[in-house]
């Protein structure tokens, strides 16, 4: 009965707000905020030629952002696989 207890005791260490999966989580959160900056930049830029560099620099940041929720992705998907693992459930 003991050992049982020492074993939830660990497992409920996981979701600390530190974890992987929070992280990468929060990483695509953040990521999305810059989305929705871009998005705002290129339509208030589209009639007008004025600061075309800004347009152009926000259609670039786009590949970076798509790559950085990418990468947040796989973080979070093989986070949630270690915590399957360790609960001995597929996920």
């Amino acid at each position: 009965m003991f050992n049982q207890f020492i074993i939830l005791m660990d497992i409920s260490n996981i979701a600390r707000p530190t974890d992987p999966g929070r992280i990468a989580a929060r990483g695509i959160d953040q990521q999305l905020g810059r989305l929705e900056r871009n998005v705002d930049t290129i339509a208030q830029q589209s009639d007008s030629h004025v600061n075309n560099s800004s347009k152009q620099y926000a259609l670039v940041e786009q590949h970076e952002i798509v790559n950085a929720v990418r990468a947040n992705a796989r973080s979070l998907q093989v986070s949630n696989q270690v915590v399957g693992t360790l609960l001995d459930i597929k996920v």
